[in-house]
């Protein structure tokens, strides 16, 4: 690997999917695309950006895709697994024949039990057929790619346990071998360890009543520095990062439950209906029930026609 110069933090951008500002969340809870359905407007290339509270993980399928990562540059070949953790900065090279997929993870479903993240998902490492796990990885991230295509009962909860599976595999290739990436993660700068500490912890509080104010407190930052970091890494104040989160998890309950729009209300901390449907309405420009229409109207499947025999 060929040590390169650095970006400078300070000015990488940070996404949701690339080319998307960071309020604009996945449109289910996770995302999966080919290279060329992002690459080819973007003239074959991903310029070295970011994203926060997302993990990332390509899979190529053709060799001589050029990649940076924190920096550092390579070159694939394939077949090969890329895991790209929140955070770290990786941009990439293509050429107009590449094949290969890229799935976009919110942090929260992978999450432990206990609301902490697996170091395995924490440093970037390139995964090859020479990698004890690469087979399990690039089987498990066919079959998520296959669940998310589809519309099979039970989606959500298929789509959750091969996520774990993949969560287990990647932490026993952490732990009996070092991937060719995992040394040259640095541990950031303090700003983006205070917003990943901020995201950690709006997972664990968002049904909770907490401020901006509160989850500064519990940094151990002032809220105006809180404020700022949230401008410069995210481009939107500490508020709008929760009642970001608030929306996605109330979307999630809107298309993946049954539960009437009063329950998800009460699970999401609201105690009034009429103030969740306004403060969803105005965030999103339509109520919890015209978005739960909408959804199950584009899935239904259309009518079967039989010709009448002759």
């Amino acid at each position: 690997m060929v040590t390169a110069t650095r970006v400078h933090r300070d000015f990488v951008p940070s996404f949701q999917l690339y080319g998307k500002p960071p309020s604009q969340g996945l449109p289910d809870m996770i995302h999966i695309e080919a290279f060329q359905d992002r690459s080819e407007p973007n003239g074959w290339q991903i310029k070295p950006h970011r994203h926060f509270g997302l993990l990332q993980i390509m899979r190529f399928l053709t060799s001589g895709v050029g990649i940076t990562v924190d920096g550092q540059t390579s070159v694939t070949t394939a077949p090969a697994v890329l895991v790209v953790p929140p955070t770290v900065v990786h941009g990439f090279t293509f050429s107009p024949d590449v094949d290969g997929t890229v799935t976009t993870i919110p942090i929260d479903l992978l999450h432990e039990a206990d609301g902490s993240l697996s170091n395995a998902l924490r440093q970037p490492y390139l995964l090859t057929e020479q990698d004890a796990v690469f087979e399990q990885c690039n089987q498990l991230v066919t079959y998520l790619q296959h669940e998310f295509q589809g519309r099979q009962p039970a989606r959500d909860k298929a789509i959750r346990s091969l996520i774990s599976c993949l969560s287990v595999f990647l932490d026993r290739h952490v732990h009996s071998a070092d991937g060719d990436l995992t040394q040259a993660r640095d541990a950031g700068g303090l700003a983006e360890r205070r917003i990943q500490t901020f995201l950690d912890l709006i997972e664990a509080h968002f049904t909770d009543p907490w401020g901006p104010r509160e989850y500064a407190a519990e940094i151990g930052i002032s809220k105006g520095q809180l404020t700022r970091d949230c401008r410069v890494l995210l481009g939107r104040s500490p508020l709008q990062v929760i009642h970001d989160r608030i929306i996605k998890e109330a979307n999630r309950k809107l298309a993946y439950t049954l539960w009437p729009v009063g329950q998800i209300c009460d699970a999401l901390g609201f105690s009034d209906i009429g103030y969740f449907s306004r403060f969803y309405r105005q965030r999103t420009g339509q109520t919890p029930t015209q978005y739960r229409a909408e959804l199950q109207s584009s899935m239904t499947p259309p009518a079967l026609t039989v010709s009448n025999p002759r």
